[in-house]
């Protein structure tokens, strides 16, 4: 008897989702307690379990009651005001995303201030809440490893939450230029994949954006010139840095030698990677992964 091939019933994209969380903390303080406007680099959700607050972000004031929620986004100046008469206990998590996707459907709702009753906290909340109770417990003592896996689970449900909410409730609507430019980021992406699959690269950068352009019944430079004004880059930028992202996920995130991630990623020899590397950041990979694997933690919590 032969067997017959099987078909596919159902399939899964594959997930490659790079992204740090830094200065997950729960905090009370009391009434007289203000923070002076600052800003940083990463997404801030902010959200306040008991009593009431005033924030400002970017000069507008928002009032915060229990289970309000505010979503900070990177280079945004805020800082802490008033608390109410009682103080208040607050929960905040810092994040960014190594995904351009990602990143863009967050970008795209220009609200920042969420209700307790609102579709988005009440999606997001008991995500927040398991966070919230870990990072509590976790002051008294250090999680056991099952605990810290509940932690990732966490971590993965409220960012999935927070962009199928924030995409529900987003008031701008897909312009016909920026559903292209992802179909294009899209299929880069898949460029991408297929090389960490079978290790290999294209040399001739024409052939893909040619390949890319025939799919979308687009010329070539029709396609650069759509993504680089929803993007801000070329497509050709777009596909370094997603093999970047890539190279230093490989580096922190295992054990592989520079010669293997090399293969893995494309290039035939270890010295043209490494060459890459350095043009890319200014170190070579060993130094790179030697660097960022010894420094101390320089992110200091906001409030």
């Amino acid at each position: 008897m032969t067997d017959l091939p099987g078909v596919y019933v159902g399939r899964l994209p594959d997930v490659r989702l790079s992204f740090q969380l830094l200065g997950l903390h729960a905090r009370k303080v009391d009434s007289r307690w203000t923070y002076p406007s600052h800003e940083h680099s990463m997404y801030e959700i902010h959200w306040v379990v008991e009593g009431e607050m005033d924030m400002v972000i970017n000069g507008r004031k928002y009032r915060q009651s229990r289970g309000d929620l505010l979503f900070i986004h990177p280079g945004m100046t805020h800082s802490c005001t008033r608390a109410g008469s009682q103080g208040f206990t607050y929960f905040s998590v810092h994040f960014s995303v190594d995904d351009t996707s990602f990143c863009k459907e967050l970008n795209r709702c220009k609200e920042f201030y969420y209700p307790a009753d609102s579709p988005l906290v009440q999606g997001l909340s008991p995500s927040l809440s398991t966070l919230y109770r870990l990072a509590a417990e976790h002051l008294r003592s250090p999680l056991s490893t099952s605990k810290q896996m509940k932690v990732h689970a966490a971590v993965f449900e409220l960012l999935g939450s927070l962009v199928g909410q924030l995409s529900e409730t987003a008031t701008i609507t897909r312009s016909k230029k920026e559903s292209i430019a992802q179909q294009i980021a899209e299929q880069i992406e898949d460029s991408v994949k297929y090389i960490l699959l079978h290790g290999e690269i294209r040399e001739n950068e024409r052939t893909w954006i040619q390949d890319i352009a025939k799919s979308i019944h687009m010329s070539p430079s029709q396609v650069n010139r759509i993504f680089k004004q929803i993007y801000g880059k070329a497509p050709r930028k777009f596909m370094s840095e997603t093999l970047l992202n890539e190279a230093q996920r490989l580096l922190l995130q295992t054990d592989l030698g520079i010669d293997h991630i090399a293969m893995i990623l494309g290039y035939k020899t270890n010295s043209h990677f490494s060459r890459q590397f350095k043009r890319w950041t200014g170190i070579a990979p060993s130094e790179y992964r030697n660097r960022v694997q010894h420094q101390p933690l320089a992110f200091e919590p906001d409030q």
